[in-house]
């Protein structure tokens, strides 16, 4: 069962058994494909996950994205609930630095750099890309 950064009054007081961290830009060659792929893995075998979209990795939710030689990340992270991936977050502390807009997404939520330590101290698994 996936948890929410807003199921308690305490921040960061939730946790995952794994955390997948994002901290590379997108349309990275296959990496970008291959990390989408991990996360729905976690999603295929009912793994208790969430993802975090961390300082150059928030370009994964720029809007308006038109790749050359790519499929459209947006549409692909769009379908991650579907696939049993509901908790998706990025770091608000690095938000205007990399996107400088707001980001109009329901489906991903802002978490605190207090909250992300949190769920690294107590996540069994963290895996970086």
């Amino acid at each position: 069962m996936n948890m929410t950064a807003n199921s308690t009054t305490e921040p960061g007081s939730d946790h995952f058994d794994t955390l997948v961290l994002i901290t590379r830009p997108p349309y990275q060659g296959r990496q970008s494909e291959e990390v989408l792929e991990a996360v729905m893995s976690l999603a295929l075998f009912d793994r208790d996950h969430a993802v975090v979209f961390f300082d150059q990795g928030l370009g994964w939710l720029a809007d308006n994205q038109a790749p050359v030689d790519s499929k459209n990340l947006n549409k692909q992270l769009s379908a991650l609930p579907l696939y049993g991936s509901e908790a998706l977050f990025y770091c608000a502390a690095h938000q205007h630095r990399v996107l400088g807009q707001e980001i109009h997404r329901d489906d991903i939520q802002a978490c605190s750099l207090d909250q992300l330590a949190y769920w690294l101290r107590h996540a069994r698994y963290v895996e970086v890309f």
